[in-house]
């Protein structure tokens, strides 16, 4: 029983490096520094409303199961309700992000997590007037991406985003009104590695 089961655990070993080395093959047959371009949209949370997605940036794969980026972005056209009015905001958000991918032939699965900073910023309305803070950002999401050819590559993800806190003062009592931005996001990323 004991020479099967070693045998059987041989045999495994041997197929998953093997398996392993052919999604390496398949998946990672190019260079290891990328730019990145995303674009997608924000369905808000709670206080925040919907958003478009907006980011550039540049990163590199370490190896075939992790890759890390830096990314810049705009996030345009959000509002943040605050009882019956709704201001205008818009946000600059700065994520370092590490991603650790499953890689199997042209395609792998990935979950992400980022940390940075956003400058968040919020128009005035009648009743308030504009603020802005620099605020404590972070993300976590989950994905699939797809290799076109050499130098292109595609990925479809998810991302739950927090960029702190939007501000508004009010007009009358001069009083902070501080809401939380905070997004589900879908984005389309395109990645050219050079």
């Amino acid at each position: 029983m004991k020479k099967l089961l070693l045998s059987g655990l041989a045999v495994m070993g041997l197929l998953s490096t093997t398996v392993a080395a052919r999604a390496e093959e398949d998946y990672w047959n190019m260079s290891d520094g990328y730019a990145v371009m995303q674009a997608g949209y924000g369905f808000g949370h709670k206080d925040y409303k919907e958003s478009g997605v907006f980011a550039l940036g540049g990163g590199y794969h370490f190896n075939p199961y992790i890759r890390g980026d830096i990314t810049v972005g705009m996030r345009a056209w959000g509002e943040v309700k605050h009882d019956d009015t709704k201001v205008d905001t818009w946000s600059v958000p700065a994520l370092a992000n590490i991603y650790v991918n499953v890689p199997w032939q042209k395609m792998g699965l990935y979950v992400m997590g980022g940390l940075g900073a956003s400058y968040n910023k919020t128009d005035g309305s009648s009743y308030t007037s504009g603020d802005s803070k620099v605020s404590f950002a972070w993300t976590a999401g989950a994905g699939i991406d797809y290799r076109l050819n050499k130098c292109w590559s595609m990925d479809l993800g998810y991302r739950y985003v927090d960029l702190g806190e939007g501000r508004s003062k009010l007009k009358v009592d001069g009083v902070h009104v501080k809401k939380d931005i905070r997004s589900h996001d879908i984005l389309l990323s395109a990645r050219y590695y050079f």
